[in-house]
């Protein structure tokens, strides 16, 4: 039972947590003040999709927050950190309603300890980057306050409440939609409690909320984006949805998972178990008691977010490759200080007229055994996954093998103990020992990781040149090439422009005339072990990376994007590739043969933006116009190559030779029986003839 003192009442510990949430911002902007971007592909394709294209051409549904955040382009250069203002702005907000939703269940100055204690979390790594974390993270907050403390409001306005919020959610991140299958059983339990006729109103309820959501996300979706706001998932997340069986994800599923479920219980085991044993022995079996809605209401949230998590990395596992074993713990830390308040509110003894329920003393201690198991999983396994503060700032900055794991690994597994001999330390010292200890490792990883990118990287210094150098109107005329894509990202977002080129290298060394840019003015070329022509003279020349302003690029004659009906006056025919979708086309044969209307001229470039399917990543293609034969690769991502001809004048068909066609039936998918190879989208003819590049 929760103290009834004066404090429930007392403006003052909402005013400390204000007070102290300002001395937090403080603290929390100047930490991220002045740092460089640092999770790639993320902060570029968000810079990207907020500030430099329509909403609609955004490949993540995150209209809302691409909408608040495109704000920032009136902050010129210094946009970055006007979106680190609004990032903090946001996560900050979400602590007064930990603070509100903690009252509900403990007293005043837990609640404010609970609600500084969500706000100095590592979880606040993310209101450095230019994510949509920290939004997130304050409409979930927002989201429990409604289910777990307006439970008085009617019904039908409770469950719309719910909806709005996880609507809105869904246009922040489209995770949220994932949340439904959680909260809809929780509006289930939430009407049983309620008592009476429980079961039309509980399903009532959830038809509400199921609608509104809904509603929400595709009507706003609409006003901010247009049709393309009427997509469930938007293109990106669509395009990761494939077939095959789900059977193999079982074994990855259970390897990620495990390593969850250990951190899990090393960092917050006393909360877990005592929402486990609660489920178990009170939730389904007394009414009344807001605690049950909490542990409910928690245990669903936690676990749709964390089991999406776990199969969705397990989607990923190939072998040769970590991202099966990759902790995606921001996928579901939101729900963190929730496990807080379950552990505050086992601290106050139950209301005298709560009815009595057995207590099951042999499942305390065969929960801690389970956790026992797991601690000692993470004692000799977890330092072998793929741990790191961008995916998991709880644990990503904690030296497991070191004497920081080992002690938090020790006094959890010492509260469990206690727990289960029942005794009612257990709650309070963890709240006020371990969960502070756990915090405080996580912050000071969290913290060396940031600092870390606070001097500029090579990328970030070859970016820069070139948006110092480079007129505004040419900087979508710019290639980044590099053999790490993390890199060329880092320069894309200092260039700031959304149509410059990445040109992903498969290995370090020369780059073959194939990839130099036919139709673009300026290369940068990162990598002390790459290196252009010889013929080229650069800008700008360091160990690290080379800026080079190109010929002037040969006229074009020609665009054509496959992923429409060809233009009759440039080609006539195609053959050898499948039907036209969004992004383009793939070839479903051993050869793509291309006529074109007219006789290409005698010096002719053709511009391929294509990507390889499966092997033929590897492997060597073969282009031939008017005999000339011309070697190229290409990888598994959309990329442009240039090939030079040098023919009679009267050639008019190109020929594409796939080396090894296959079909996504053969690699698990058998809803495509096509023989892919290479993927077309664009394909554009220029006119080399009066311009001869020296370095060509």
């Amino acid at each position: 039972m929760i103290p009834n003192d004066a404090t429930r009442r007392s403006p003052t510990w909402p005013l400390a947590l204000l007070l102290s949430l300002a001395v937090v911002a403080w603290f929390v902007y100047q930490r991220n003040h002045g740092l460089h971007p640092t999770v790639f592909a993320d902060e570029w394709y968000y810079s990207r999709m907020a500030r430099l294209v329509p909403l609609a051409d955004a490949i993540v549904p995150s209209y809302l927050y691409l909408w608040i955040f495109g704000a920032s382009a009136s902050c010129g250069d210094g946009f970055l950190e006007c979106v680190r203002a609004g990032n903090l702005a946001f996560y900050l907000a979400g602590s007064p309603f930990v603070y509100l939703t903690a009252r509900r269940f403990t007293s005043a100055p837990v609640s404010f300890f609970l609600a500084l204690l969500a706000a100095l979390a590592p979880l606040n790594v993310y209101t450095a980057y230019f994510m949509p974390e920290a939004t997130y993270y304050f409409g979930f907050c927002v989201l429990a306050w409604i289910a777990l403390t307006r439970t008085g409001w009617h019904p039908v306005l409770y469950a719309l409440a719910a909806g709005v919020v996880l609507g809105a959610m869904s246009l922040v991140k489209v995770h949220a939609i994932f949340l439904l299958p959680a909260i809809v059983p929780f509006l289930l339990y939430a009407s049983w409690d309620r008592g009476g006729a429980w079961f039309l109103r509980g399903v009532l309820m959830a038809l509400v909320a199921t609608a509104a959501t809904f509603a929400m996300k595709f009507g706003l979706g609409w006003l901010l984006a247009g049709e393309a706001g009427l997509s469930l998932l938007g293109p990106f997340y669509q395009g990761g949805v494939g077939g095959g069986s789900r059977l193999k994800l079982i074994a990855p599923a259970f390897i990620n998972g495990r390593a969850h479920l250990a951190i899990l219980t090393m960092l917050y085991g006393v909360p877990l178990a005592i929402l486990l044993y609660e489920l178990c022995t009170r939730s389904l079996r007394a009414r009344g008691d807001a605690r049950n809605l909490l542990h409910v209401f928690v245990f669903l949230t936690l676990g749709a977010a964390a089991g999406l998590t776990v199969v969705y990395t397990a989607s990923l596992a190939a072998p040769g490759s970590n991202e099966g074993l990759r902790m995606h713990l921001r996928y579901y830390s939101f729900v963190f200080p929730l496990l807080y308040i379950v552990a505050a509110a086992a601290m106050h003894v139950r209301a005298p007229d709560a009815p009595a329920v057995r207590e099951w003393p042999r499942l305390r201690w065969a929960l801690v055994l389970v956790m026992a198991a797991l601690l000692v999983f993470a004692l000799l396994r977890l330092h072998t996954y793929a741990l790191n503060t961008v995916d998991g700032p709880d644990i990503g900055g904690i030296d497991l093998t070191g004497p920081a794991g080992r002690i938090l690994m020790a006094l959890q597994l010492a509260l469990l103990v206690t727990w289960a001999a029942r005794k009612r330390i257990a709650a309070p010292l963890f709240v006020f020992v371990a969960l502070p200890a756990a915090l405080w490792a996580g912050h000071v990883g969290s913290d060396k990781y940031l600092q870390a990118h606070r001097p500029p990287g090579q990328a970030d210094l070859a970016g820069k040149y070139v948006s110092s150098v480079v007129p505004r109107a040419e900087r979508g005329s710019v290639v980044v090439a590099g053999d790490d894509m993390g890199l060329i990202m880092r320069a894309q977002f200092q260039i700031d422009h959304p149509d410059s080129v990445p040109m992903l290298l498969d290995k370090p060394g020369p780059l073959p005339e194939y990839l130099m840019p036919i139709n673009k003015k300026w290369i940068v070329l990162l990598g002390a072990n790459n290196s252009l022509p010889t013929s080229l003279t650069p800008a700008l020349r360091t160990p690290h990376y080379t800026v080079v302003r190109l010929p002037d690029p040969d006229p074009a004659l020609g665009r054509m994007p496959l992923s429409t009906e060809p233009d009759g006056k440039f080609v006539t025919k195609l053959e050898g590739l499948s039907h036209a979708e969004p992004w383009g086309r793939w070839s479903d044969a051993k050869q793509v043969v291309i006529h074109f209307a007219e006789p290409l001229p005698r010096r002719v470039g053709v511009v391929l933006n294509a990507r390889a399917f499966d092997d033929n990543a590897d492997l060597p293609f073969k282009a031939t116009l008017g005999g000339v034969e011309k070697e190229f690769r290409i990888g598994w991502h959309l990329q442009e190559i240039g090939l030079h001809f040098d023919t009679d004048g009267s050639a008019r068909t190109l020929v594409i030779e796939v080396p090894k066609p296959v079909s996504p039936a053969e690699r698990g998918n058998p809803g495509d029986p096509r023989k892919l190879g290479i993927g077309i989208a664009e394909i554009t003819i220029t006119d080399g003839t009066r311009t001869v590049h020296a370095a060509r």
